[in-house]
Parts: structure tokens; C-alpha cells; sequence
């Protein structure tokens, strides 16, 4: 059997090939495969059934037939299905890792090769952080097909599904809003918005019990400020009260610059602001520079950070490097517990988003 095609190599998308049919004049189809995906699972935590989205380019109609096969580095995992799926594994073990390859083919033909990259950490290798909402497994969706209400996303622990709230706050809604390859893409505006809300305590998971870490980058910012973000005990609206806020763009006293990050909550349900850190002025432009912002949630006490350079996403649930030197609680130093349960992105203006949540961090 052929060695492990390695992730590295599944990102690039080395595989996904078009082919010369067997017909008269040697004419290639033109067929593009899906973007590759991968999911990585801790120690003693399962793989997940795989569906392939589809094929696409002038061709695509033409598929017909598929055919699965498995390139291990490691175990002897198999999955069984048809089609695009769903293709469900069985015999994974710690340390299992290979690549589910899906060839697409006309009239026996291979035309194009879509790749699923999948693994299990080794018992005893530690397993890294668990994260409570991940994207970056998402290959596509749309929430556009569906529009406002509640959309259903594997973006959860492990995979599992999460509800997420989208309300267009009284517009028409944006002109896009979709996940490519674990990025959030959205374009829209003032009067074109999209705020939603994920359901973090899915499961009877209450997030004032635990310590927990946020990540979020923003790249490709079309606007000084295009978005704000929330971290909540109410679902809906904004400003709805027991809610840190995260406004990228804007300094302490309002102004919108695209040079500044600004944290503060809101301690009741109708509006009632304490700064918590105003970074005025600090920043190199939002437009032009990729940014993180983290915020380190323990019940009702949390402390902001944020770094400039890059959008890619820690896995260390540390600190960005410049952070608030003061955590801010609001319940006045007591020991309350708050269910922050609600993870809210509140859009307006063009950029691409990546976020993670990780859970258990102190």
C-alpha cells in the first residue's frame, strides 16, 4: 500500500486532477474537486462520519460513478459508503491516521480526486486542547440558501452539531455569508447585517463552570470597522446585558479610527458600559494587517488580548501578546459563576473570520 499522503499535501491540494478522456481527440474534462478537509481527534475520542461536498466545473454533470479508497500511514481504519457520502469509519484506534480519497469518474475515467485527511492522537501524547466551537472543520456552507433563522453546524465538540442564530437585525441581510474551508466570509454592511448567535451550552454544557479561552482573527478588512463580537448570557440582540464585548476599529471615547481595539461590558440589559481596556491608536491599520483578539472567560471575570501579523489561529490557549494587565469581573469581585452560554458575531462590513473556543484553559 502506497505511504500516508501527508496533510501538508492535502492543504495544498496536490491531488485533484483533470484527465484526458478515452475519446477521439484526447480533450481533458474539466472537473474540479472539493477543498480538502481534515479532522484531528484527541486521544480516545472517536472519528466522525465524512461527506464530500460536491464536485463542480463544466464536467461535473458527467460524473458518473465514484470510488473510495484509503492511504494509512497508521492503523487500519476503513470507512464504508457510496457516492458522496456520508462515509462512516469503523476500526479507528489512538494513533490511527491516514487520508479517505474519493475519485470521481466518466465512464471509468478518473477526473478529479477529492481528499479527507483524518487522525487520532496517540494515547499518552497529551490530545492538545478541546475545543467547544471550531469552524476550521467546516469545508462549505451557506447561510444564505437558508437565510435568517436557525442554522444547524458540525461546529461543536468533536464535531457535534451546535445551533446558530442569524438574524439580519432589521436589513435585507448580506450579500454573502458562508464558510469556505473554515473561514467565515461575509460581505454586507450597515444596512446589509448578519448577527448571529451560537449555542455554546449544547448538551447541558453551562460555560460558567469552566475556564475558558477565545480566538478570533479578522483578515481581508474592507473597513475601518466591520464587526463587533460578544461573548453572552442573553441569545438574543445586542447590548442584551452580562455581555463582554470586543469592538475592533474603534477607540474608548467612540471614534471609529481602524487603528484601535476597545473591550468593555455591558452589565445589564439595557446598556450600562464599563471600559474594561482601550488600546487607542495602537494598532497598524485593520485594512491592511491581519488581527487576533482573545479574551481568557472563568465565570464572570475575563481578560482581553490581542496581536497583529497573522489570522491563523493559537492552539496554546495562551495569551496573544498584548494583553490587559487587570481582569475585569462584574459582579463586583464575588465568586458568582455566570453561563456566558452565547457566542455572538454582530456583521456589517467585508472581511473573512476565523474562531475557535477551547474549553478547560486556567
Amino acid at each position: 500500500m502506497p505511504g500516508r499522503l501527508s496533510s501538508g499535501a492535502v492543504a495544498a491540494g496536490l491531488i485533484g486532477l483533470n484527465k484526458p478522456s478515452t475519446g477521439g481527440g484526447g480533450s481533458a474534462y474539466v472537473v474540479t474537486p472539493p477543498a480538502a478537509t481534515t479532522q484531528s481527534r484527541d486521544a480516545g475520542v472517536s472519528l466522525t462520519p465524512h461527506t464530500f461536498a460536491p464536485f463542480s466545473g463544466a464536467d461535473a454533470g458527467s460524473i458518473n460513478g465514484y470510488a473510495a479508497r484509503i492511504v494509512n500511514a497508521s492503523g487500519s481504519t476503513s470507512w464504508s459508503g457510496s457516492g458522496l457520502g456520508g462515509y462512516t469509519p469503523s476500526g479507528d484506534a489512538d494513533g490511527s491516521a491516514g487520508v479517505l480519497a474519493l475519485d470521481a469518474m466518466i465512464d471509468n475515467v478518473v477526473v478529479a480526486t477529492a481528499l479527507h485527511d483524518y487522525s487520532r492522537a496517540a494515547a499518552g501524547a497529551g490530545g492538545g486542547l478541546a475545543a467547544l466551537v471550531d469552524i476550521s472543520g467546516i469545508a462549505s456552507y451557506d447561510f444564505l440558501t437558508s437565510g435568517a433563522g436557525t442554522h444547524v453546524l458540525p461546529s461543536g465538540p468533536d464535531g457535534s452539531n451546535q445551533n446558530w442564530l442569524l438574524d439580519y437585525v432589521g436589513t435585507s441581510g448580506p450579500t454573502v455569508m458562508r464558510i469556505t474551508n473554515g473561514v467565515l466570509e461575509f460581505e454586507g454592511s450597515i444596512s446589509a447585517r448578519g448577527l448571529v448567535a451560537i449555542t455554546m451550552s449544547a448538551g447541558g454544557y453551562q460555560t460558567g463552570r469552566h475556564a475558558i479561552m477565545f480566538y478570533l482573527s479578522i483578515a481581508n478588512v474592507a473597513n475601518q470597522q466591520c464587526m463587533t463580537w460578544y461573548i453572552g448570557q442573553n441569545q438574543a440582540g445586542v447590548n442584551a446585558g452580562n455581555e463582554v464585548q470586543f469592538l475592533p476599529g474603534m477607540r474608548g471615547n467612540g471614534v471609529i479610527n481602524g487603528v484601535s481595539m476597545f473591550t468593555r461590558e455591558n452589565t445589564t440589559s439595557s446598556p450600562a458600559f464599563t471600559t474594561v481596556k482601550a488600546w487607542n491608536d495602537t494598532l497598524t491599520d485593520l485594512r491592511t494587517t491581519p488581527t487576533r483578539m482573545a479574551c481568557r472567560l472563568m465565570g464572570g471575570s475575563w481578560q482581553p488580548s490581542f496581536d497583529q501579523g497573522t489570522a491563523a489561529l493559537p492552539t496554546d490557549g495562551d495569551h496573544l501578546a498584548t494583553y490587559s494587565n487587570k481582569q475585569y469581573n462584574d459582579f463586583s469581585n464575588t465568586s458568582l459563576p455566570a453561563n456566558r452560554n452565547y457566542l455572538k458575531f454582530n456583521l456589517f462590513g467585508d472581511m473573512d473570520v476565523r474562531a475557535v473556543v477551547y474549553k478547560g484553559t486556567v
